[in-house]
Protein backbone atom coordinates (compact mmCIF):
# COMPACT_ATOMS: atom_id res chain seq x y z
CA UNK A 1 0.00 0.00 0.00
CA UNK A 2 1.49 3.31 -1.10
CA UNK A 3 1.62 6.21 1.36
CA UNK A 4 1.09 9.54 -0.40
CA UNK A 5 1.41 12.92 1.31
CA UNK A 6 -0.07 16.13 -0.03
CA UNK A 7 1.27 19.64 0.50
CA UNK A 8 -0.44 22.46 -1.42
CA UNK A 9 -1.33 26.13 -1.44
CA UNK A 10 -4.89 25.24 -2.53
CA UNK A 11 -6.52 26.29 0.75
CA UNK A 12 -9.38 24.57 2.57
CA UNK A 13 -12.37 26.41 1.09
CA UNK A 14 -12.32 25.19 -2.51
CA UNK A 15 -12.87 21.88 -4.26
CA UNK A 16 -9.31 21.52 -5.60
CA UNK A 17 -7.96 19.21 -2.88
CA UNK A 18 -11.05 16.99 -2.95
CA UNK A 19 -10.87 16.67 -6.72
CA UNK A 20 -7.18 15.71 -6.63
CA UNK A 21 -7.71 13.17 -3.87
CA UNK A 22 -10.53 11.61 -5.85
CA UNK A 23 -8.29 11.24 -8.90
CA UNK A 24 -5.51 9.73 -6.76
CA UNK A 25 -7.85 7.18 -5.18
CA UNK A 26 -9.30 6.30 -8.60
CA UNK A 27 -5.86 5.65 -10.05
CA UNK A 28 -4.44 3.99 -6.90
CA UNK A 29 -7.38 2.65 -4.84
CA UNK A 30 -5.21 1.04 -2.17
CA UNK A 31 -3.17 4.17 -1.46
CA UNK A 32 -3.19 5.88 1.92
CA UNK A 33 -3.33 9.66 1.45
CA UNK A 34 -2.10 11.94 4.24
CA UNK A 35 -2.50 15.72 4.28
CA UNK A 36 0.56 17.65 5.43
CA UNK A 37 -1.07 21.04 4.83
CA UNK A 38 -3.20 22.87 2.29
CA UNK A 39 -2.77 26.24 4.00
CA UNK A 40 0.60 27.21 2.55
CA UNK A 41 0.37 30.93 1.62
CA UNK A 42 -0.25 31.21 -2.14
CA UNK A 43 2.93 30.81 -4.22
CA UNK A 44 5.13 30.57 -1.10
CA UNK A 45 7.65 27.87 -1.97
CA UNK A 46 9.93 28.83 0.95
CA UNK A 47 7.28 27.99 3.55
CA UNK A 48 6.32 24.86 1.60
CA UNK A 49 9.95 23.72 1.54
CA UNK A 50 10.27 24.37 5.29
CA UNK A 51 7.26 22.12 5.92
CA UNK A 52 8.38 19.34 3.60
CA UNK A 53 12.04 19.40 4.64
CA UNK A 54 11.10 18.87 8.27
CA UNK A 55 8.41 16.21 7.88
CA UNK A 56 9.27 13.96 4.92
CA UNK A 57 11.62 11.65 6.84
CA UNK A 58 8.98 10.99 9.53
CA UNK A 59 7.11 8.84 7.02
CA UNK A 60 8.01 5.28 5.97
CA UNK A 61 10.68 4.82 3.31
CA UNK A 62 9.12 4.74 -0.14
CA UNK A 63 6.49 7.36 0.73
CA UNK A 64 5.46 9.57 -2.20
CA UNK A 65 5.51 13.25 -1.25
CA UNK A 66 3.52 15.52 -3.59
CA UNK A 67 4.05 19.28 -3.24
CA UNK A 68 1.73 21.32 -5.46
CA UNK A 69 2.67 24.91 -4.64
CA UNK A 70 3.04 27.82 -7.07
CA UNK A 71 1.84 25.85 -10.08
CA UNK A 72 1.55 27.78 -13.33
CA UNK A 73 -0.74 25.55 -15.33
CA UNK A 74 -0.66 22.71 -17.80
CA UNK A 75 1.87 23.24 -20.58
CA UNK A 76 3.59 26.24 -18.99
CA UNK A 77 5.69 24.55 -16.31
CA UNK A 78 7.58 21.28 -16.08
CA UNK A 79 6.76 18.68 -13.43
CA UNK A 80 9.66 16.96 -11.70
CA UNK A 81 9.85 13.61 -9.94
CA UNK A 82 12.81 12.86 -7.69
CA UNK A 83 14.14 10.00 -5.59
CA UNK A 84 16.01 11.12 -2.49
CA UNK A 85 17.03 9.03 0.53
CA UNK A 86 14.55 6.31 -0.59
CA UNK A 87 11.62 8.74 -0.71
CA UNK A 88 9.84 9.93 -3.83
CA UNK A 89 8.93 13.56 -4.50
CA UNK A 90 6.73 15.12 -7.18
CA UNK A 91 6.48 18.89 -7.60
CA UNK A 92 6.47 21.70 -10.17
CA UNK A 93 9.82 22.86 -11.48
CA UNK A 94 9.99 26.07 -9.43
CA UNK A 95 12.90 25.47 -7.06
CA UNK A 96 10.85 24.04 -4.21
CA UNK A 97 12.54 20.63 -4.20
CA UNK A 98 16.03 22.14 -4.25
CA UNK A 99 15.17 23.94 -1.01
CA UNK A 100 14.23 20.59 0.55
CA UNK A 101 17.26 18.54 -0.46
CA UNK A 102 20.57 18.98 1.36
CA UNK A 103 22.46 17.23 -1.44
CA UNK A 104 21.90 16.02 -4.98
CA UNK A 105 19.10 13.45 -5.13
CA UNK A 106 19.64 9.97 -6.53
CA UNK A 107 17.59 10.87 -9.59
CA UNK A 108 15.52 13.80 -10.88
CA UNK A 109 13.25 13.20 -13.85
CA UNK A 110 11.39 15.69 -16.00
CA UNK A 111 7.95 14.18 -16.52
CA UNK A 112 7.21 13.48 -20.18
CA UNK A 113 4.13 15.56 -20.93
CA UNK A 114 4.20 14.96 -24.70
CA UNK A 115 4.18 11.20 -25.11
CA UNK A 116 0.94 10.77 -23.17
CA UNK A 117 -1.47 13.58 -24.03
CA UNK A 118 -3.43 13.92 -20.82
CA UNK A 119 -6.04 16.57 -20.14
CA UNK A 120 -5.14 17.83 -16.69
CA UNK A 121 -2.22 18.25 -14.30
CA UNK A 122 -3.97 15.83 -11.95
CA UNK A 123 -3.76 13.07 -14.55
CA UNK A 124 -0.02 13.57 -14.93
CA UNK A 125 0.53 13.42 -11.17
CA UNK A 126 -1.58 10.25 -11.01
CA UNK A 127 0.43 8.69 -13.83
CA UNK A 128 3.65 9.23 -11.89
CA UNK A 129 2.10 7.89 -8.68
CA UNK A 130 0.95 4.73 -10.49
CA UNK A 131 4.43 4.15 -11.90
CA UNK A 132 6.02 4.49 -8.47
CA UNK A 133 3.33 2.39 -6.78
CA UNK A 134 3.47 -0.53 -9.20
CA UNK A 135 7.10 -0.43 -10.39
CA UNK A 136 8.94 1.49 -7.64
CA UNK A 137 10.43 3.55 -10.43
CA UNK A 138 10.40 7.06 -11.91
CA UNK A 139 12.85 6.52 -14.76
CA UNK A 140 10.25 5.35 -17.27
CA UNK A 141 7.88 8.32 -17.02
CA UNK A 142 10.36 10.96 -18.13
CA UNK A 143 13.95 11.82 -18.82
CA UNK A 144 16.66 12.24 -16.21
CA UNK A 145 17.61 15.90 -16.06
CA UNK A 146 19.99 18.35 -14.41
CA UNK A 147 18.21 21.30 -16.02
CA UNK A 148 15.77 22.55 -13.42
CA UNK A 149 15.13 25.66 -11.35
CA UNK A 150 17.39 25.88 -8.32
CA UNK A 151 16.86 28.06 -5.26
CA UNK A 152 19.19 28.65 -2.36
CA UNK A 153 17.94 28.25 1.17
CA UNK A 154 18.10 31.32 3.39
CA UNK A 155 20.77 30.36 5.92
CA UNK A 156 21.82 32.25 9.04
CA UNK A 157 24.99 34.34 8.87
CA UNK A 158 27.58 33.17 11.39
CA UNK A 159 30.22 35.63 12.63
CA UNK A 160 32.74 35.49 15.47
CA UNK A 161 30.42 36.48 18.33
CA UNK A 162 27.18 36.95 16.47
CA UNK A 163 24.62 34.97 14.53
CA UNK A 164 22.05 36.64 12.26
CA UNK A 165 19.00 34.72 11.14
CA UNK A 166 15.50 35.41 9.87
CA UNK A 167 11.91 34.62 10.64
CA UNK A 168 10.84 31.89 8.21
CA UNK A 169 7.39 30.95 9.51
CA UNK A 170 4.68 32.12 11.89
CA UNK A 171 2.56 29.22 13.14
CA UNK A 172 -1.14 29.10 14.00
CA UNK A 173 -0.46 30.30 17.58
CA UNK A 174 1.60 33.27 16.45
CA UNK A 175 4.89 31.64 17.47
CA UNK A 176 7.72 33.09 15.38
CA UNK A 177 9.98 30.37 13.99
CA UNK A 178 13.45 31.30 12.75
CA UNK A 179 15.98 29.59 10.50
CA UNK A 180 18.43 29.35 13.43
CA UNK A 181 18.92 25.73 14.38
CA UNK A 182 20.26 24.46 17.69
CA UNK A 183 23.26 23.06 15.81
CA UNK A 184 24.17 26.62 14.77
CA UNK A 185 24.31 27.64 18.45
CA UNK A 186 26.69 24.79 19.24
CA UNK A 187 29.37 26.50 17.15
CA UNK A 188 29.69 29.24 19.76
CA UNK A 189 31.06 29.34 23.29
CA UNK A 190 27.86 28.59 25.18
CA UNK A 191 29.46 29.68 28.46
CA UNK A 192 28.99 33.25 27.23
CA UNK A 193 25.79 35.18 27.85
CA UNK A 194 23.46 34.76 24.89
CA UNK A 195 21.19 37.66 23.97
CA UNK A 196 18.51 37.34 21.30
CA UNK A 197 17.68 40.67 19.68
CA UNK A 198 14.40 40.62 17.79
CA UNK A 199 14.13 44.37 17.25
CA UNK A 200 16.57 47.25 17.65
CA UNK A 201 16.09 47.64 21.40
CA UNK A 202 14.13 44.50 22.40
CA UNK A 203 15.83 41.28 23.42
CA UNK A 204 15.51 38.00 25.32
CA UNK A 205 18.50 36.95 27.40
CA UNK A 206 17.81 33.27 27.99
CA UNK A 207 16.37 30.22 26.26
CA UNK A 208 13.79 28.14 28.11
CA UNK A 209 12.41 24.67 27.47
CA UNK A 210 8.67 25.17 27.91
CA UNK A 211 6.20 28.02 27.42
CA UNK A 212 5.23 27.75 31.07
CA UNK A 213 8.79 28.49 32.19
CA UNK A 214 7.90 32.19 32.07
CA UNK A 215 4.84 33.96 33.52
CA UNK A 216 1.75 34.20 31.35
CA UNK A 217 1.94 37.00 28.74
CA UNK A 218 5.76 37.12 28.96
CA UNK A 219 7.94 36.65 25.88
CA UNK A 220 10.32 33.70 25.64
CA UNK A 221 12.73 31.94 23.33
CA UNK A 222 12.92 28.16 22.94
CA UNK A 223 14.07 25.49 20.52
CA UNK A 224 11.06 23.66 19.12
CA UNK A 225 10.67 19.94 18.48
CA UNK A 226 12.53 20.12 15.16
CA UNK A 227 15.40 22.14 16.63
CA UNK A 228 14.62 25.65 15.39
CA UNK A 229 14.69 28.74 17.58
CA UNK A 230 11.28 30.28 18.06
CA UNK A 231 10.18 33.45 19.81
CA UNK A 232 6.87 33.14 21.62
CA UNK A 233 4.60 34.65 24.21
CA UNK A 234 3.18 32.38 26.89
CA UNK A 235 -0.52 32.42 26.11
CA UNK A 236 -0.25 35.13 23.43
CA UNK A 237 0.47 35.80 19.77
CA UNK A 238 4.14 36.78 19.48
CA UNK A 239 3.90 37.80 15.83
CA UNK A 240 1.16 40.33 16.53
CA UNK A 241 2.32 41.57 19.92
CA UNK A 242 6.02 41.82 19.06
CA UNK A 243 5.50 43.00 15.49
CA UNK A 244 7.45 40.13 13.88
CA UNK A 245 6.78 38.70 10.42
CA UNK A 246 8.41 36.49 7.80
CA UNK A 247 11.79 37.77 6.71
CA UNK A 248 12.49 39.89 9.79
CA UNK A 249 16.07 39.67 11.09
CA UNK A 250 16.83 37.95 14.39
CA UNK A 251 20.28 38.56 15.90
CA UNK A 252 21.97 36.47 18.59
CA UNK A 253 24.92 37.99 20.43
CA UNK A 254 27.40 36.01 22.55
CA UNK A 255 28.92 38.39 25.09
Amino acid sequence: MAVITLLTDFGERDYYVGLFKGDLYTSSPSAKIVDISHSIPPYDIVTAAFFLKNVYAHYPKGTIHIARVFEQGLGTQKILAAKYQNYFFIAPDNGLLTLVFDEKPDLIVEIDMKQAKLRTLEEYYCRVVKEITFNNNIGSIGVATSNYVEKRALLPVIEENRLIGNVIYVDNFGNVITNIHIDDIKRFDTSKQMRINYRKVDFIDRVVENYSDVPRSYSLARFNSIGYLEICINGGNASDLLGLKNGDAIQILFE
